[in-house]
């Protein structure tokens, strides 16, 4: 065999070679092209699914805000409420800005309990549209006669409540808004006035019970607002009776109140074990009447 015929044979194996490897080559790229079409077909329909999940849990009230606009919403908010109390619009921007942790602690509190979960499945909300037709005919000494005389007596309206606005999911502004509907349920069953030291007293129990860091705020910053009288029966009576009671009740996240509307106020207060609050006036004119 002469050198040209080797060098042609080598060079048409060689060729044979290059023709297979292309071809595999090619049937490589169209797998590869395939298979990123098949990922990026996978990954966009995840995305989607994503989004539409998102959407569904999302507030439709929710109004977004950058990391700047919390910053000033926070700040503001918390000077104006501590001035002005009676702002329940800035005191409610407060607590959404700043309540993100604790009101995911709360959900998962109401997930673990069958009346927290139903909670947050029905989501009720408390309404006068939502009262029952016979509530102002109920005895004082039941839980909704009480609760209904006491927001007569104060002019209140669970209708004037602040909307949740500033929290995106859907369960977590519910949590929010089912904790600022049952506010005046939780002064009904302590026995606490609504001025400023009953609001102190309350935020005190509020924040054992929920962890939101404005009740924090509130229970430190309160006191100074106080009269000397005010802040001596607070520091040495109330608070005690608020760390006490707080500790001692059940997680009242958990409780439908609506269908308690009947129930004697005191035996519903042992069901829950709740200890209400016993002023120092109202023991001393007890006193007062005994001796009598």
């Amino acid at each position: 065999m002469n050198l040209s015929n080797i060098t042609y044979r080598g060079f048409k194996n060689s060729k044979l070679y290059l023709n297979k490897t292309c071809i595999i080559n090619n049937y490589s790229i169209k797998l590869n092209k395939n298979f990123q079409r098949t990922i990026t077909t996978s990954s966009t329909t995840d995305k989607q699914e994503n989004n539409n999940n998102n959407s569904n849990n999302k507030n439709p009230k929710f109004i977004n805000n950058n990391l700047f606009q919390k910053g000033l919403l926070t700040i503001g908010s918390a000077v104006v409420a501590f001035i002005n109390p009676g702002r329940g619009d800035m005191v409610a921007t407060l607590g959404e800005i700043t309540g993100g942790c604790a009101i995911k602690s709360m959900k998962e509190k109401m997930k673990l309990d069958p009346i927290g979960r139903q909670l947050l499945i029905d989501k009720p909300r408390i309404k006068e549209s939502t009262y029952p037709l016979n509530i102002h005919l109920l005895p004082p000494t039941t839980f909704g006669g009480a609760y209904y005389r006491w927001m007569k007596e104060h002019g209140y309206s669970p209708n004037e409540r602040t909307e949740v606005r500033l929290i995106q999911d859907e369960d977590d502004a519910y949590v929010m808004q089912r904790y600022r509907e049952v506010h005046d349920f939780w002064h009904v069953l302590a026995g606490v006035r609504p001025d400023f030291q009953g609001e102190v007293a309350i935020k005190w129990f509020e924040f054992l019970q929920t962890g939101l860091p404005m009740n924090a705020i509130g229970s430190i910053i309160g006191p100074l607002r106080c009269s000397w009288s005010e802040r001596n029966e607070l520091i040495n009576h109330m608070i005690p009776w608020a760390i006490k009671s707080s500790k001692a009740c059940v997680y009242l996240m958990n409780v439908k109140y609506e269908d308690h509307w009947e129930d004697d106020l005191n035996e519903f207060r042992a069901k829950l074990n709740f200890l209400p609050y016993r002023y120092l006036s109202d023991i001393n004119q007890n006193k007062t009447t005994i001796n009598m």
